[in-house]
């Protein structure tokens, strides 16, 4: 009888082993079905169990492709002494070979470690780990404890009177450090007297289970019993209510929640399991779906007609997610010229052929109305992920999607690594937005991952914004990218039958007003003559109108007149920033209460003295979101102001309250920061101020231009969405800065024309690649000697790997020098590719190293 040679199966370490490590490991072969590449096992590791996941499964005789540290030499089965894979792990947190491949891109781009890859694909909340045990042995129990030392005596004498306990649960009792427990626990193992065990910690999320009634008779049936239950009135009462319930929904197999059971009823919990005892009914527990869309009301969605752009921009989307090759697009097309739509019709084409979609938006505030768009036309077809779920919430959401139960998959960011067996399109909105980037280790972009994970899966992919980046829309020069182009604005009227159909719409005209004028002029408040007016008039009309302003708080800075002392964080490098606290309702605008560092969080009372100088003319200067909405409600009092700001998004579900409370109308000025810049569809907006248009765009990043420009087109794109048309007024110190210019006529060419004259002038991306290198020291010097040190072995190594033009800008004190009293300093390296250096040249621990990053702030 021949036997089956064992199989060999390739696994990552979740935990306990270096950063990339993989072992082999034998699998046992009543194992050998449930074995396959992306499964989660458990595996033993030194004297560990630890997680992994499986990379690779071979014969003895063969070899993977990408595993084996020795591709020329196959691997001999009578050399190899390998321990056995010990069980399977949660049999639904399967990846896909998708995925798997993805985390290797990730290594190999030096975007993270394996583990850490490999973790942000997994379910949320799987992880688990192996905990010591220790109980007290039958010659533990018997001992003498006086004749033990204290430290001994006190540890048997917990685990006599507690039973088995876990090694954190023992610290918690005990004192001493862990290396004096640990010795402890050992020289009483030796000596017969404690055994040591194991036991896994609880995952993060399970499926959630809940008990449900179900007749195990048909209705005429179980009323027949009734007659025998007239002495149990409980019972009776609890069945004959339950059948009712039976008959009227006429299902086979029906069946309800205990609790609903018990509630509609008014028999308790006995009653139902007496009838449970009589065999009449079934109590059994059903895995029941965390829905995060349970309770979202969505209409009906009747799809317009496309106009000819749209259809245009359409037709290459369908091909290419028909044809299943991967085709890469950027949909270039102006505020509510309809990306949206055409997002729609290219998911339902490619549901039709059982295809799945990936949706990235850049902000959970943007989830909540796509999602309501896309619920009503594809009902009971979306899932969603994002950080503002629950992690129950995210499981089960992963788990739909790994089985392929739902079409498509709205998200932010971490939504590109789900599960998407079927994938045929990926679309990235507001594919320029930098909240897309992951600023913690394993530090990704998003966008960047989206279009990697298309070309793998052989998907469509359409990246979609008004305001590209820079990046993006150079690729489109060089063919890397097709351009797709949506010039005119479009919005949904009804035709004489009074169905929904698109047709064009103006931009909204856009006024540039200089500050400096409007100062001379003697006016200092807050709002030029013509954004008051503005805003008067609208408010007349009954029309909404946004403020906005990139900065929350109830102004930037406090100063002291007489010696021009600011305040500052004392953990920080920064200002603090002037709040109202609880937002003070009085006849006049009040003084701040309150500072405070939007770094670090530290608070501290509004001073009335300078602590410098002891003068009592300390103010605060600038302007802040709080600030805004006081002088709303000061000049219109009729006015009903709204603030959008992460001073006041701060819970689980604010975002769909403020936007629901806007929608509906209970709001008329809508005052915030970037939130409300970025895709909001608000029909009703007529106008749009710019408070302050100059916020950003002198900071020294290479990309404040940029970031200037996409920031304010996106939010002139706000106003005029609908036929009453709107209006924009930017107020600035810089009006004949380029980048205003081009938002004051919302021409993104002209824009792309100068900036990309400047990147190449100064060999900045996409010209070149970038790489920060972030240390932080408790002393300045520290830090310092630490960013030379760096830099000057760049500097050796540089030369040796690095092909074609590169240099280091650094090293040198980062913008934010000081955060929660670290000194930062930080050095950019500029290559045309820099990944050969990132390998070559080993970094010390305590560096933060960001490839392509999206600020050097």
């Amino acid at each position: 009888m021949t036997h089956e040679p064992p199989q060999i199966a390739d696994i990552a370490p979740r935990s306990g082993a270096p950063p990339g490590a993989i072992y082999s490991y034998r699998v046992p072969p009543a194992l050998a079905p449930l074995v396959l590449p992306g499964q989660l096992v458990w595996v033993p590791l030194r004297r560990q169990r630890v997680q992994g996941v499986v990379m690779a499964c071979y014969g003895p005789a063969e070899r993977p492709p990408d595993l084996s540290p020795d591709p020329e030499a196959p691997l001999d089965p009578d050399a190899l002494v390998l321990r056995d894979i010990l069980e399977i792990g949660d049999p639904a947190a399967a990846l896909t070979p998708a995925q798997l491949r993805l985390a290797r891109w990730l290594v190999a781009n030096g975007t993270a470690t394996l583990a850490d890859a490999l973790a942000l694909m997994l379910p949320p909340g799987s992880a688990q780990e192996s905990e010591s045990t220790w109980r007290a042995t039958e010659a533990g129990v018997l001992a003498e404890l006086g004749s033990l030392p204290e430290r001994e005596r006190a540890v048997l004498f917990l685990l006599r009177r507690r039973g088995l306990l876990r090694e954190r649960e023992l610290r918690a009792e005990l004192r001493g450090s862990d290396t004096e427990l640990r010795a402890t626990y050992a020289l009483l193992a030796e000596r017969g007297l404690l055994e040591r065990g194991a036991a896994l910690t609880r995952p993060g999320a399970r499926p959630k289970q809940i008990a449900f009634v179900r007749l195990l008779a048909d209705t005429a049936a179980a009323e027949a019993t009734l007659a025998d239950l007239t002495r149990a009135p409980a019972q009776y009462q609890a069945l004959t209510w339950f059948v009712a319930r039976a008959r009227a929904a006429d299902m086979p197999d029906f069946a309800l929640p205990l609790a609903a059971a018990i509630a509609g009823s008014g028999a308790a919990r006995p009653a139902w399991q007496g009838l449970e005892k009589r065999a009449l009914i079934a109590i059994e527990l059903r895995e029941v779906r965390r829905d995060p869309l349970l309770g979202i009301e969505t209409p009906p969605d009747i799809p317009p007609a496309l106009t000819t752009a749209q259809a245009d921009a359409l037709r290459p989307i369908v091909a290419a997610i028909d044809s299943s090759v991967a085709t890469p697009f950027l949909l270039h097309g102006v505020t509510g010229s309809g990306k949206t739509e055409i997002y729609l019709r290219a998911i339902a084409r490619a549901m039709r052929l059982g295809k799945q979609a990936l949706v990235l938006v850049p902000e959970i505030a943007l989830t909540t109305q796509l999602v309501r768009r896309f619920a009503a036309r594809f009902p009971g077809r979306v899932a969603v992920l994002h950080s503002g779920l629950s992690t129950g919430e995210r499981y089960d959401e992963w788990r739909r999607l790994r089985r392929g139960e739902a079409g498509v998959i709205i998200g932010s960011r971490s939504a590109v690594f789900a599960p998407l067996p079927e994938l045929g399109l990926v679309v990235v909105d507001e594919e320029h937005e930098t909240s897309f980037k992951h600023d913690a280790a394993p530090r990704y972009n998003a966008r960047d991952v989206a279009r990697q994970l298309a070309q793998i899966c052989g998907a469509a992919l359409v990246l979609g914004s008004a305001t590209p980046s820079i990046e993006t829309f150079h690729d489109t020069t060089l063919g890397r990218l097709q351009l797709l182009t949506l010039a005119e604005r479009v919005g949904n009227v009804r035709d004489a039958a009074g169905l929904p159909r698109s047709a064009a719409l103006p931009l909204p005209p856009v006024t540039v007003v200089d500050m400096r004028r409007e100062l001379q002029q003697g006016n200092r408040g807050i709002f030029s003559r013509a954004l008051h007016e503005a805003l008067n008039h609208a408010l007349e009309q009954g029309e909404q109108a946004i403020l906005f302003l990139n900065r929350r708080g109830a102004a930037a800075s406090v100063l002291c007149r007489d010696c021009g002392h600011v305040v500052q964080c004392p953990n920080c490098s920064s200002p603090l920033t002037p709040h109202y606290v609880g937002d003070p309702e009085s006849a006049t605008t009040p003084p701040p209460t309150a500072l405070v560092c939007h770094g670090c969080g530290h608070r501290a009372p509004m001073p009335l003295l300078c602590p410098a100088c002891l003068g009592r003319r300390i103010r605060s200067f600038g302007i802040g979101t709080q600030r805004v909405a006081e002088e709303v409600r000061v000049l219109f009092p009729h006015a009903r102001t709204l603030r959008w700001d992460r001073d006041t998004i701060v819970r689980k579900g604010d975002h769909a309250r403020a936007l629901d409370t806007f929608l509906r109308g209970e709001a008329n000025v809508l005052v915030g920061t970037q939130m409300i810049a970025k895709g909001l569809d608000l029909p009703r907006v007529t106008l749009v101020g710019v408070v302050a248009a100059d916020t950003g765009l002198h900071l020294p990043d290479f990309r404040a231009a940029e970031r200037t420009f996409q920031l304010l087109t996106q939010v002139a794109g706000r106003a005029g969405r609908r036929a009453g048309g709107g209006r924009v007024v930017m107020q600035t110190y810089a009006p004949d800065h380029y980048a205003l210019r081009a938002a004051q006529e919302h021409d993104y060419h002209a824009f792309y024309a100068e900036e990309i004259a400047f990147r190449q002038r100064a060999g900045y991306p996409p010209f070149s690649r970038l790489v920060r290198f972030l240390t932080s020291a408790g002393s300045d010097d520290t830090a310092r000697r630490a960013a030379e040190k760096l830099a000057q072995r760049i500097r050796v190594v540089g030369p040796q790997v690095l092909v074609g033009a590169w240099g280091i800008i650094g090293p040198a004190p980062a913008f934010f020098h000081v955060q929660r009293n670290r000194y930062r300093w930080h050095l950019l390296l500029r290559a045309e590719d820099p990944l050969p250096l990132l390998n070559a040249l080993p970094i010390d621990a305590g560096w933060g190293v960001d490839i392509d990053p999206v600020n050097v702030l």
